[in-house]
């Protein structure tokens, strides 16, 4: 037999005949090869078949009882049983390689599985891969054991079927829990996945009350041309199987929304929506696919009205009649919880009547030709319309759909060039939508929630963004236009409520980048007043208090960036406050008490900031479930960071222990490189780098001078990575004026100059110098204080003090309150310190005499409100004793 025959022998023998003709003219098979095949088919039922069937019998009993336990599947070891299927079994197991001790759930191919068995496992492996959301169980490694049997290792989930879980529960309490399990359904969806065996055992509910999704064994990828027919009965669940699902029909979106609608019925009702206690496939089908669903409330009185209604439409048969999308099934749930009007009962009337012209076609035909006889003319007006609407649709959702790929992109390197593509095809299916939305309030929510997502992947620095800040702005202001016209409509629609206030955060986070610090406070209150208002309409979900928590964290960072020290650290523990109710807390708290403790550092609450960021770190280090890789790097680098700063920040306030914030800068530093490497467009991870650059250089610039200048350079590299960029490049300008310090140290002076005049004209090209006034601490501050420094340091010590007194007057135009502002108190105090020993040294001893003094007397002050502060102290100290600073 040739090779050809042979293979497509094995490809359609044991499909139906449809189906084998369907194989045959997708797969081009030539006439010739097609005969012999035929032939071949003819003699292959009968006893050959019927000893497969034996053997096949005999092994279904005997391979399930090979017990793998104790087996090693790469640095775990299998310890028992916890589940079995037609996929294959499932192991509690446990790492023994000695790097982590953790458990998990390692998942092996049956014993003498087929290609096909074969061909779905390594599909659930990569589907597995592709997804990363908190109610879906994590696949944390996959392999081979030495005989090529594939293994995956899944997070272990310890937890109850949700059926079991949610037993005697309220209908309210048990919906409120199923929103998660739509959410992580819908998150699937969103990267074309299709589950396809959603039921109770599959959704196990932890202790604390978090759903998880598990089971991809038999799950489709829409993108794949897979046979429909592959999953047979003895795969699904019958209770909760879709009726295409059953007959072996087209498989999409449509069937998990069913299949949910099913496992709702139960929840609430305590039954199947359908009798499937028969065992043949006959009864199974006619029970599926024939008899009416009995209303819920048959059995349950207090579901009469809106839930009948919303799990009617997700269990009709025709997929075309059930919900479009999970999230609009969600919806539904969410209107019924909110007590607003939901969709399913709205649509009811038409759908009855479509269902008795179904029934009644023969008197409706004529019914209907009478009715066409009179409107024909209405149909020619309308024709065009409707192809106008159903493409207007369908380019709606494709403007949607392609955005949301960001999603699964940017924790992904080397995608940047990708995610521009998309961001620019997304920009230009929305604008051509706007002009549609004024008279559509769910079209404007829709589009301005897409807007709102462009922006962030455009340039807000929040996350992985393309750095365009000027671009994400402008989309913020469409977002904020079209989300204000559905309030508009409707004043408590909590939806949009929300998006504004992520608008309003979002513009926050851009006017503070840009340091503009009045417009980011603006809209610091708008955001925290929308948010407020939004929770007086209605109890969050889980994933709408994440969205919550987010925003209060970034209002609290700008009221500290902006020396609104208490405010920031009210709004930190207000973001803690609503995170509680959220299942693994400790990502979120680790965030808010790290900024917790910048805000109490900054107001010289030393020993309050020390014991706080401990507090975050210990939070960040018990913590396994974060909401997103990227999530875990920057709350992870925010900790380091913000530890090496308190514990030794070069010229900031700190406890003085340099040797120990070089450990957690060095940690800050790494971790932020190893991801900056991977993708060479990626900006904020280089604004991070940068700033841990600057802070460990600055440490090290005083005692190991080629180490700080070989991070100042790695730094400058990464940063100028960054393109059209105005932050990037006044950091840049930071970056070369701290590194003229150490260029002097070795001797390389006029290197040193060369760099600062390098700096002076980034600031420049980014119109931020020269400047009337100068803000204490911020680029142009550091700029001009290296040039003065460095005349200083090359025996120019008149140019020196002139360079200083100019800096001077600058910052002081700023209106600084070193009074009440100890970043501020400690920027002057250094420029009184440096100038106050260049007029010393130029022997000008009566204005050494006024610097002084007027040094002294801010940590006079300071020592009358912070009596015994540490650091405090030590500047009052020094001050005391003035000295000639060594530059």
């Amino acid at each position: 037999m040739n090779a050809r025959v042979e293979h497509v022998f094995h490809q359609v023998a044991d499909l139906p005949v449809a189906a084998r003709m369907q194989y045959f003219t997708e797969h081009a098979v030539d006439e010739d090869t097609r005969r012999e095949v035929e032939a071949l088919l003819v003699f292959d039922p009968g006893a050959s078949a019927r000893l497969q069937y034996d053997i096949g019998v005999a092994a279904s009993r005997a391979l399930p009882m090979v017990d793998a336990s104790g087996w090693s599947c790469g640095p775990y070891r299998l310890l028992h049983v916890i589940g079995r299927g037609g996929m294959g079994a499932v192991y509690l197991a446990e790492r023994v390689d000695g790097e982590v001790i953790h458990r998990a759930a390692v998942k092996l191919l049956p014993f003498g599985a087929g290609d096909r068995q074969r061909e779905r496992f390594l599909q659930e492996r990569q589907i597995l891969a592709t997804v990363t959301h908190p109610n879906v169980a994590r696949l944390l490694d996959a392999g081979h054991l030495e005989d090529g049997q594939p293994f995956l290792v899944m997070e272990y989930v310890d937890g109850q079927p949700i059926d079991a879980f949610t037993a005697g529960w309220s209908v309210r309490r048990t919906i409120a829990l199923f929103l998660d399990v739509c959410a992580a359904v819908a998150h699937l969806h969103r990267h074309l996945i299709v589950h396809r065996d959603l039921k109770p055992g599959n959704i196990l509910v932890t202790a604390d009350g978090e759903p998880k999704l598990l089971d991809f064994g038999i799950a489709t990828l829409l993108e794949l041309r897979t046979d429909p027919t592959m999953t047979g009965l003895r795969m699904l669940t019958p209770s909760y199987a879709s009726p295409e699902q059953i007959t072996g029909g087209e498989i999409s979106t449509a069937s998990d929304i069913y299949s949910l609608g099913a496992l709702l019925y139960r929840l609430l009702a305590g039954r199947s929506p359908h009798d499937v206690s028969a065992n043949s496939a006959e009864a199974i089908v006619h029970a599926v696919t024939t008899r009416e669903i009995e209303r819920p409330s048959r059995t349950v009185p207090e579901l009469k009205g809106d839930v009948d209604a919303i799990l009617l439409k997700a269990l009709r048969r025709d997929p075309r009649d059930r919900y479009t999308t999970v999230e609009h099934f969600a919806d539904d749930l969410q209107a019924f919880l909110a007590s607003r009007p939901v969709r399913a009962r709205s649509g009811n009337a038409w759908y009855r009547a479509r269902k008795f012209f179904r029934r009644h076609w023969v008197p409706s035909v004529a019914a209907a030709a009478v009715i066409a006889s009179l409107a024909v003319g209405l149909y020619i007006a309308n024709r065009e319309r409707t192809v106008a609407q159903r493409r207007f649709d369908q380019v709606r959702r494709l403007a949607t759909r392609v955005l949301a790929l960001d999603a699964s992109l940017s924790s992904q390197p080397g995608v940047t060039k990708t995610r521009q593509e998309i961001v620019a095809m997304s920009k230009e299916y929305l604008e051509g939508l706007v002009s549609d939305a004024g008279a559509d309030p769910a079209l404007a929510l829709e589009l301005g929630t897409a807007y709102l997502s462009l922006a962030g992947v455009q340039g807000v620095p929040t996350g992985s963004n393309l750095g365009s800040y000027d671009e994400a702005e402008k989309s913020l202001i469409k977002a904020e236009s079209l989300l204000e016209s559905v309030i508009h409509s409707s004043a408590a629609n909590r939806a949009a409520l929300l998006k504004l206030a992520e608008v309003s955060h979002d513009r926050m986070i851009l006017a503070d980048a840009g340091r503009r610090p009045e417009q980011a406070l603006s809209y610091a209150k708008n955001a925290a007043e929308r948010l407020e208002r939004w929770f007086d309409h209605g109890d969050p979900t889980r994933d709408e208090t994440r969205m919550a928590f987010r925003v209060l964290q970034n209002i609290a960072l700008a009221y500290k960036n902006n020396h609104r020290y208490d405010d920031s650290i009210r709004y930190a523990r207000r973001a803690i406050e609503i995170s509680r109710s959220l299942p693994d807390v400790g990502p979120y708290h680790a965030s808010s008490l790290s900024l917790i403790a910048d805000a109490l550092r900054l107001s010289g609450d030393l020993e309050g900031a020390l014991n706080a960021i401990t507090d975050a770190r210990r939070n960040l280090e018990t913590s396994t479930n974060f909401p997103s890789p990227g999530t875990r790097l920057t709350t992870t680098f925010n900790v380091l960071w913000r530890q090496g700063v308190i514990l030794g920040g070069d010229g900031q306030i700190n406890l003085g222990r340099p040797d120990d914030a070089v450990v957690s800068l060095q940690a800050a530093f790494d971790l932020i490189e190893d991801f900056a490497r991977t993708d060479a467009d990626n900006a904020s991870s280089r604004i991070l780098f940068s700033s841990a650059g600057r802070e460990l250089g600055n440490i090290l610039s005083h005692r190991e001078p080629e180490r700080a200048l070989a991070i100042y350079t790695h730094a400058l590299r990464r940063l100028r990575e960054i393109k059209n960029n105005t932050s990037a490049r006044r950091g840049e300008a930071e970056l070369m004026a701290a590194s003229s310090y150490v260029l002097r140290r070795l001797e390389r002076r006029d290197e040193a100059r060369m760099q600062i005049e390098a700096a002076f004209q980034l600031l420049r090209e980014t119109k931020a110098y020269p400047a009337d006034r100068v803000v204490p601490g911020g680029e142009v501050d550091s700029v001009l204080r290296s040039w003065a420094d460095h005349l200083a340091d090359t025996n120019q010590s008149q140019r020196a003090a002139e360079s200083y007194q100019e800096l001077l007057d600058k910052v002081i135009a700023s209106r600084p309150d070193p009074q009440n502002d100890l970043r501020d108190a400690t920027a002057l105090s250094r420029i009184y310190e440096s100038l106050g020993g260049l007029h010393a040294r130029n022997g000008n001893g009566e204005r050494a005499n006024e610097m002084s003094s007027r040094r002294l007397e801010i940590w006079r002050e300071w020592n009358r409100k912070l009596p015994q502060n540490p650091f405090i102290r030590q500047q009052l100290q020094l001050a005391s004793t003035p000295r000639v600073r060594h530059l």
